[in-house]
């Protein structure tokens, strides 16, 4: 199944929606990048082609249940001159998993300044491909560079085919940023990031762990089928949460998006 077919949603009325999970994820819920790209796309078809995605902020109210479809709803809040917004709800069961508020922006050269891409990363062909794909990210492939902990960097691009619609690619890099965000303030408290701890690592691996809300703002429309970066740090983890910043670039250093993201970090001290 590629990335297209996981993001494709279904109109099913006015400003109405539906997506379903990918079968065989092998969650008990569902993937929060998953449902935000879905929500992203829906609400790209209530605007003029013309306008492209600029910021999203999403905050995740309840875990998905993968087997129930989502539903799926858009309101337009505001439709200005260079601007419009979207306010958008999914729902399972009729209880909100999911919202996010959309703001699009049309095409408005300026003034430009661009923060840089770290130095000293390596190129993508250099790093050895994984042996196999991880449970969260089958329609990506991913190449992460040896670092420091608790950063967290990876390359990744999409395999298979991907339309050249922009607002795919916008909804595929916000599928991308939720990847691994979250493991960069696990293993600032000593946790293991998900999936990665190893025979004879003693460090708490059991809790209650997942994202509260996450932020991003597009600088550039990525073409996600092309090699792209992300840096993921710490900034703070205290009271059960922590939170990260990521920035995302083109294979040519180009700053492409910058997010945040904040989670819940229950750890049981008893293991």
């Amino acid at each position: 199944m590629t990335l297209a077919d996981i993001l494709s949603v279904e109109a099913v009325g006015d400003d109405h929606w539906r997506a379903w999970t990918p079968p065989g994820s092998m969650r008990p819920d569902i993937y929060g990048g998953q449902v935000a790209g879905q929500a992203l796309l829906a609400a790209s078809q209530t605007v003029d082609p013309a306008y492209l995605a600029n910021s999203v902020h999403c905050s995740f109210l309840r875990r998905g249940r993968p087997t129930l479809p989502l539903d799926i709803h858009v309101e337009r809040t505001r439709a200005g001159r260079t601007y419009s917004n979207r306010r958008i709800e999914v729902r399972q069961d009729d209880n909100v998993i999911f919202a996010m508020l959309a703001s699009f922006h049309v095409d408005e050269p300026g003034r430009e300044f661009d923060h840089p891409m770290p130095s000293g990363v390596p190129d993508p062909d250099d790093l050895p491909a994984p042996a196999e794909a991880r449970l969260w990210d089958p329609a990506l492939e991913m190449r992460s560079p040896p670092v420091a902990s608790p950063m967290i960097q990876w390359w990744a691009r999409v395999t298979g085919e991907f339309p050249a619609d922009p607002t795919m690619h916008l909804a595929a890099a916000l599928y991308a940023s939720d990847l691994r965000a979250g493991s960069a303030a696990m293993n600032a408290v000593g946790i293991p990031a998900f999936g990665e701890a190893e025979l004879g690592d003693d460090r708490p691996t059991s809790g209650n762990f997942g994202s509260l809300d996450h932020a991003l703002w597009f600088h550039r429309i990525p073409k996600v089928d092309e090699w792209f970066f992300c840096d993921v740090r710490p900034l703070t983890v205290r009271d059960s949460r922590g939170l990260v910043l990521g920035t995302m670039f083109d294979r040519g250093g180009n700053h492409i998006a910058t997010f945040t993201q904040e989670m819940f970090l229950k750890i049981d001290e008893s293991t």
